[in-house]
Protein backbone atom coordinates (compact mmCIF):
# COMPACT_ATOMS: atom_id res chain seq x y z
CA UNK A 1 0.00 0.00 0.00
CA UNK A 2 0.83 3.68 -0.99
CA UNK A 3 2.03 5.83 2.44
CA UNK A 4 0.97 9.50 2.79
CA UNK A 5 2.51 11.67 4.68
CA UNK A 6 1.35 13.00 8.06
CA UNK A 7 2.13 15.77 10.04
CA UNK A 8 1.72 15.29 13.87
CA UNK A 9 1.44 17.33 17.10
CA UNK A 10 2.08 15.82 19.87
CA UNK A 11 1.55 17.45 23.40
CA UNK A 12 3.66 15.89 26.21
CA UNK A 13 4.26 15.52 29.99
CA UNK A 14 6.49 18.62 30.99
CA UNK A 15 7.64 16.88 33.96
CA UNK A 16 9.73 13.87 32.11
CA UNK A 17 10.50 16.10 29.43
CA UNK A 18 12.67 18.57 31.68
CA UNK A 19 14.56 15.21 33.18
CA UNK A 20 14.75 13.14 29.95
CA UNK A 21 14.13 14.94 26.55
CA UNK A 22 15.84 12.57 24.25
CA UNK A 23 14.08 9.75 25.90
CA UNK A 24 11.09 10.87 25.54
CA UNK A 25 11.40 11.94 22.01
CA UNK A 26 12.99 8.76 21.22
CA UNK A 27 9.87 6.85 22.61
CA UNK A 28 7.41 8.57 20.59
CA UNK A 29 9.29 7.96 17.47
CA UNK A 30 9.57 4.67 18.45
CA UNK A 31 5.85 4.44 18.87
CA UNK A 32 5.25 5.20 15.27
CA UNK A 33 8.15 3.45 13.48
CA UNK A 34 6.26 0.17 15.68
CA UNK A 35 3.28 1.10 12.50
CA UNK A 36 5.83 1.39 9.61
CA UNK A 37 5.74 4.87 9.75
CA UNK A 38 9.43 6.56 8.35
CA UNK A 39 10.46 9.37 10.25
CA UNK A 40 10.98 12.66 7.86
CA UNK A 41 11.40 15.68 10.53
CA UNK A 42 11.07 15.73 14.58
CA UNK A 43 11.43 18.87 16.25
CA UNK A 44 11.18 20.11 19.60
CA UNK A 45 8.11 23.28 19.65
CA UNK A 46 8.71 24.62 22.85
CA UNK A 47 7.21 24.89 26.15
CA UNK A 48 3.71 26.54 26.46
CA UNK A 49 1.07 27.64 29.41
CA UNK A 50 -2.14 25.68 28.25
CA UNK A 51 -5.61 27.27 28.39
CA UNK A 52 -6.99 24.64 30.54
CA UNK A 53 -5.63 21.69 32.79
CA UNK A 54 -5.38 18.56 30.89
CA UNK A 55 -4.43 15.46 32.68
CA UNK A 56 -3.70 17.33 35.85
CA UNK A 57 -0.74 19.52 33.73
CA UNK A 58 -1.29 23.08 33.12
CA UNK A 59 1.75 23.51 31.18
CA UNK A 60 3.03 21.15 28.18
CA UNK A 61 5.78 20.57 25.21
CA UNK A 62 4.77 20.10 22.39
CA UNK A 63 6.98 17.88 19.38
CA UNK A 64 6.28 18.42 15.92
CA UNK A 65 6.77 15.48 13.30
CA UNK A 66 6.55 14.78 9.69
CA UNK A 67 6.21 11.10 8.71
CA UNK A 68 5.41 8.92 6.03
CA UNK A 69 3.26 6.19 6.89
CA UNK A 70 0.41 3.74 5.12
CA UNK A 71 -2.94 4.88 6.15
CA UNK A 72 -4.55 1.90 7.19
CA UNK A 73 -1.87 2.24 10.32
CA UNK A 74 -3.20 5.16 11.65
CA UNK A 75 -5.47 4.43 13.31
CA UNK A 76 -3.82 1.76 15.33
CA UNK A 77 -1.10 4.56 15.87
CA UNK A 78 -3.82 7.06 17.11
CA UNK A 79 -5.21 4.20 20.26
CA UNK A 80 -1.10 3.72 20.65
CA UNK A 81 -0.77 7.47 21.43
CA UNK A 82 -4.29 7.64 23.36
CA UNK A 83 -2.89 5.19 25.92
CA UNK A 84 0.48 6.38 26.17
CA UNK A 85 1.31 8.35 29.41
CA UNK A 86 3.53 10.60 27.80
CA UNK A 87 1.71 11.86 25.27
CA UNK A 88 -1.35 14.21 26.74
CA UNK A 89 -2.90 14.50 23.07
CA UNK A 90 -2.29 14.55 20.03
CA UNK A 91 -3.01 15.82 16.27
CA UNK A 92 -2.40 14.05 12.81
CA UNK A 93 -3.29 15.85 9.77
CA UNK A 94 -2.26 14.65 5.87
CA UNK A 95 0.76 17.05 5.23
CA UNK A 96 0.50 17.43 1.27
CA UNK A 97 3.28 20.23 1.30
CA UNK A 98 6.83 19.03 0.24
CA UNK A 99 8.53 18.79 3.27
CA UNK A 100 12.67 19.99 3.53
CA UNK A 101 14.45 17.92 5.33
CA UNK A 102 15.93 19.32 8.19
CA UNK A 103 18.52 18.13 11.01
CA UNK A 104 16.10 17.04 13.44
CA UNK A 105 17.51 19.15 16.72
CA UNK A 106 17.91 22.25 14.65
CA UNK A 107 17.05 25.17 17.25
CA UNK A 108 16.85 28.48 15.36
CA UNK A 109 16.93 31.47 17.18
CA UNK A 110 13.81 32.20 17.11
CA UNK A 111 13.29 28.99 19.05
CA UNK A 112 15.76 29.70 21.75
CA UNK A 113 13.59 33.59 22.22
CA UNK A 114 10.54 31.74 22.71
CA UNK A 115 11.88 28.96 25.56
CA UNK A 116 13.27 32.67 27.43
CA UNK A 117 9.73 33.94 26.91
CA UNK A 118 8.40 30.67 28.37
CA UNK A 119 10.81 30.72 31.70
CA UNK A 120 9.36 33.75 31.91
CA UNK A 121 5.99 33.24 31.81
CA UNK A 122 6.64 30.19 33.98
CA UNK A 123 8.18 32.63 36.98
CA UNK A 124 5.04 34.95 36.35
CA UNK A 125 2.71 32.54 36.40
CA UNK A 126 4.01 31.25 40.06
CA UNK A 127 4.35 34.46 41.11
CA UNK A 128 0.61 35.34 39.85
CA UNK A 129 -0.50 31.62 42.14
CA UNK A 130 0.91 32.91 45.36
CA UNK A 131 -0.48 35.73 45.15
CA UNK A 132 -3.63 34.31 44.10
CA UNK A 133 -3.25 31.64 47.42
CA UNK A 134 -2.44 34.68 49.79
CA UNK A 135 -5.61 36.11 48.85
CA UNK A 136 -7.78 32.81 49.49
CA UNK A 137 -5.59 32.57 53.11
CA UNK A 138 -6.75 36.30 54.20
CA UNK A 139 -10.27 35.63 52.67
CA UNK A 140 -10.31 32.66 55.00
CA UNK A 141 -8.88 34.49 57.96
CA UNK A 142 -11.83 37.09 57.38
CA UNK A 143 -14.71 34.45 57.55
Amino acid sequence: MESRTYEGLFLLDPTQINQEWDKVKNEVVAMLERRDGNIINAKKWGERKLAYEIKGHRRGTYLLVYFQMPPENLSVLQRDFQLSELVLRNLIIVYKRPIEETEPEEESAETKEEETETAEEKKEEEASSDEDSQEEEKAEEES
